[in-house]
């Protein structure tokens, strides 16, 4: 009779774990996109993730972070590709711990203005950091905590716009050990304030293209139109004798 309990609660627990973890890949998916949105105050969209259950190594595919609004790119961030490794029994406790979080070639887009750019605006919209941000601001509930081991950024793609002009700028690779982990865990919208943070900085200390670069690219930009206009009238002046005579 023993072993008939043991064994159905053994086949309880293979039952409920093979759920979670055949879920587990639609749980990571839907907790970027949710928490991301709500933090970042713009839409977060994944295409999909593949990640092991017994390894808790995998890939997120697909991560694209939308400007906020006011900015005329469409996106701020394009993640082709993450490699994350994280301990999958820590995802459903207090504190998710990630191993590495690692991009590769990303494309990133810094929309400056005369007063802010989007990177800023991102920051602004993240909620303020201390106790009270831990909290789900849907339950008030504390939040789940997290703690990022290594993250790299590496090879990013960087489009400078300014005033409808842009260029393309080499962005030093970015790396930061142990997100959370000094003074206890992280809330998500914090982890994600230090690597905007870190990104600011990286980007300001690059060669951003001089004010002659983009007063010429404007100028040049205006030459262009001019010519095409002056075509286009020329054509049509063209046409139009045609048909008069």
């Amino acid at each position: 009779m023993i072993k008939k309990i043991l064994f159905s609660l053994v086949f309880i627990l293979l039952v409920v774990g093979g759920g979670l973890f055949f879920y587990l890949d639609s749980i990571v998916k839907s907790g970027i996109e949710v928490v991301g949105t709500r933090v970042l105050g713009t839409a977060v969209t994944v295409d999909s993730v593949l990640l092991s259950p017994f390894s808790g190594q995998g890939t997120i595919s697909g991560l694209r972070v939308e400007n906020p609004e006011g900015f005329d790119s469409q996106y701020a961030f394009e993640l082709d590709s993450v490699s994350v490794a994280l301990d999958v029994n820590s995802l459903l406790s207090e504190v998710a711990l990630i191993e590495s979080v690692v991009i590769m070639q990303p494309i990133i887009t810094y929309e400056t203005k005369i007063t802010t750019d989007n990177i800023r605006a991102l920051l602004a919209n993240l909620p303020p950091s201390g106790a009270a941000a831990g909290n789900d601001p849907e339950t008030g509930e504390p939040a789940q905590q997290i703690i990022v081991r290594d993250f790299q950024m590496r090879g990013s793609q960087l489009n400078f716009v300014a005033a409808s002009v842009t260029a393309p700028v080499t962005l030093a690779d970015i790396e930061i050990q142990n997100i959370g982990e000094e003074g206890g865990a992280s809330s998500a919208a914090n982890a994600i304030r230090v690597v905007l943070q870190e990104l600011t900085r990286t980007i300001l200390n690059s060669d951003l293209p001089s004010l002659d670069l983009l007063r010429d690219s404007v100028e040049g930009r205006l030459q262009d139109g001019a010519q095409q206009v002056e075509d286009a009238v020329d054509d049509l002046g063209g046409r139009l004798r045609n048909i008069l005579n």
